[in-house]
């Protein structure tokens, strides 16, 4: 029988998941995930090969318990900053803001990069479901705030989200794009003109009166 290394078998096997997990991560973040095998995690998890299999049937689920561990611990801090903030109008800033910090992080980039790696169909159904629980959130702050067609709403106010965690992506200040998302969202798009962050470098031009239609 193997060597436990903590007060109880489970949370022995709780360690030891979580140490193959961390492992994973670490290596994702320095190699990128073609460099996950069970021998390159277990190494660096300093388990012995055997261990990987214990937990994980394949690499393909150890990305994929990756990807949601990534997920429930975005759904968390999102929860957490909205919890934080009064009712109303300043958890959808504080549901903005976390957002795009986390994004400024890098977890949206790990989470979202093992969603286009090559996982069976089985694992992205349940990763694609995580993710798209999360919009869940905003749907129901939108219903709190009176605001009809909630769903449809959430949609588009998540559309606009998105387009900042794709700037913060691109290198723009995670500062200036949470005020330009907040000022879209609270006051369109000319009461947010003079709060829309610029590209640093990329394919979209900064905005200008000029360009106003």
């Amino acid at each position: 029988m193997p060597k436990i290394t903590a007060a109880t078998v489970a949370e022995h096997r709780v360690a030891q998941h979580g140490a193959l997990l961390a492992s994973a991560k670490a290596i994702i973040a320095e190699a990128g995930v073609a460099a996950i095998t069970p021998r390159s995690v277990c190494e660096r998890a300093g388990l012995s090969r055997s261990s990987f299999y214990e937990y994980f049937p394949s690499k393909d689920d150890l990305l994929a318990a990756i990807a949601m561990q990534a997920f429930e611990e975005w759904g968390a801090e999102l929860e957490a900053a909205m919890d934080a903030a009064a009712p109303g109008r300043a958890r959808l800033h504080a549901y903005v803001t976390a957002t795009i910090r986390m994004t400024a992080d890098g977890k949206h980039t790990l989470a979202t990069g093992l969603q286009q790696t090559d996982i069976s169909p089985k694992n992205v159904e349940a990763i694609m479901a995580m993710h798209d629980a999360l919009t869940a959130p905003l749907r129901h702050l939108l219903e709190e705030l009176g605001i009809p067609g909630a769903a449809t709403r959430a949609a588009l106010v998540q559309g606009v989200i998105n387009a900042g965690m794709q700037l913060v992506e691109h290198g723009v200040d995670a500062d200036d794009v949470i005020a330009g998302v907040i000022g879209v969202l609270d006051g369109g798009v000319h009461g947010a003109c003079d709060r829309v962050p610029k590209m640093v470098d990329g394919p979209l031009t900064p905005y200008s009166a000029s360009s106003r239609t």
